[in-house]
């Protein structure tokens, strides 16, 4: 992400948190829940207020969440304190402090992450995170599709671009639905799509 995305989210931090918080994880990610692990290492990528790996927390995953929006991480360290999660300020396409931790992870998330990052730059990050994976672990990315009206930087996404960097790295890629779903927060020129990479390992 650029220095100029991660100021802003660090500038905004109360009002994004509270715009994230305002919805469920349930809600926001009901087409992939399936796909939970039982137990195990989860990696939140992007992780914003909190909210999500709050909930992979307190289903008993221990969590590493990178945010690299300082004033936005220390709001979600200090809101979520008392659970199972261990805080990183790092980036995408590198994640090097993740990979100093010398962890696989049974699941990575990014969610609305996937827009913000040079498209130059995504096959590296792509490859970087399914090197993380444990054996049958999961990648799941959220795709957002429309404008930003606002002063962050976002690219255009697809699912296709994605499933193309899977096949040439040997993994599995599902779509959790072939549709693109209507924005959670009732924005009309905002949609998503989720698709899951898995470790065939």
């Amino acid at each position: 992400m650029s220095a100029s995305n991660i100021n802003y989210y660090s500038d905004n931090a109360q009002a994004f948190s509270d715009q994230y918080e305002a919805l469920k994880f349930e809600d926001v990610h009901c087409d992939w829940l399936s796909h939970l692990p039982a137990k195990g290492l989860a990696l939140d990528v992007g992780a914003g207020s909190g909210r999500d790996a709050a909930y992979l927390a307190e289903k008993g995953l221990n969590v590493v969440a990178v945010e690299p929006a300082e004033k936005l991480r220390n709001l979600a360290h200090l809101k979520y304190r008392q659970l199972n999660i261990d805080w990183l300020d790092d980036t995408l396409p590198e994640l090097q402090r993740v990979f100093a931790l010398q962890f696989k992870f049974d699941l990575i998330l990014l969610s609305a992450v996937w827009m913000h990052i040079l498209p130059a730059q995504r096959e590296r990050a792509f490859l970087n995170l399914c090197s993380l994976l444990a054996p049958n672990g999961k990648l799941i990315i959220s795709l957002r599709y429309g404008a930003c009206t606002d002063e962050r930087t976002m690219y255009k996404v697809s699912s296709t671009e994605i499933e193309q960097y899977t096949k040439k790295s040997g993994f599995s890629f599902y779509l959790t639905s072939p549709e693109i779903t209507e924005d959670k927060m009732g924005r009309n020129d905002v949609a998503w799509q989720t698709v899951v990479i898995k470790s065939n390992d």
